[in-house]
């Protein structure tokens, strides 16, 4: 599990803050925050490249740190933020799951090109330096080759996989009035090649 807590100290509408486990092969998985409009900020959780959905955030989180978590264990990824379950991308197979050892790195980046409105705005480097800052990072588990006595964190109170009955209804609250994008329910994209649609 990552978990830690980030904000950016001044937020411009053209960067993204991104927090990402990568391997080799480019099989990702990240949580980028980024402002979309002067009031609209987002966060967007994405599982290889495409595989993303996007949530308006209910708090400005340029005001204080707030906690963005991700849990990837061998049945399911979790992506939390403030310790509410926001999506939950269950293991289905293994060309759509990573399942590879993977690192963690976290970044700011030029996002113009698609983050803000289709790429309406593109980036004002007057602005930079472009400064993020994270405080409490932890990063948990077991290696890919880990013992059978290593114990991965767990996400719930139930254990190391699953929600518990008051983390799936946070989650469908989050869904209900705050997502603002499905790669599933995208109609411009090419479905065949997202099987768990």
């Amino acid at each position: 599990m990552i978990n830690g807590s980030f904000r950016t100290t001044r937020t411009i509408r053209e960067t993204t803050m991104r927090l990402t486990l990568s391997s080799l092969e480019r099989r990702q998985i990240s949580l980028m925050y980024f402002k979309q409009t002067s009031s609209l900020k987002e966060v967007a959780t994405e599982i290889f490249i495409g595989r993303e959905v996007q949530f308006h955030l209910w708090f400005d989180p340029t005001q204080d740190f707030h906690n963005y978590a991700v849990l990837w264990n061998p049945t399911e990824i979790i992506f939390f933020v403030d310790d509410i379950p926001i999506r939950r991308y269950p293991r289905q197979s293994d060309a759509t799951f990573p399942i590879r050892p993977m690192w963690v790195y976290g970044s700011i980046w030029d996002a113009s090109s698609w983050a803000t409105e289709e790429g309406k705005y593109k980036a004002d480097y007057r602005y930079q330096p472009f400064i993020g800052r994270y405080q409490t990072f932890k990063l948990g588990g077991c290696t890919a080759d880990g013992s059978a006595s290593c114990h991965p964190p767990s996400g719930s109170p139930l254990g190391p996989t699953g929600l518990s009955q008051q983390q799936i209804l946070a989650m469908e609250w989050v869904k209900s009035n705050y997502k603002a994008y499905d790669y599933c329910q995208d109609p411009r994209r090419d479905h065949s090649l997202t099987p768990e649609c």
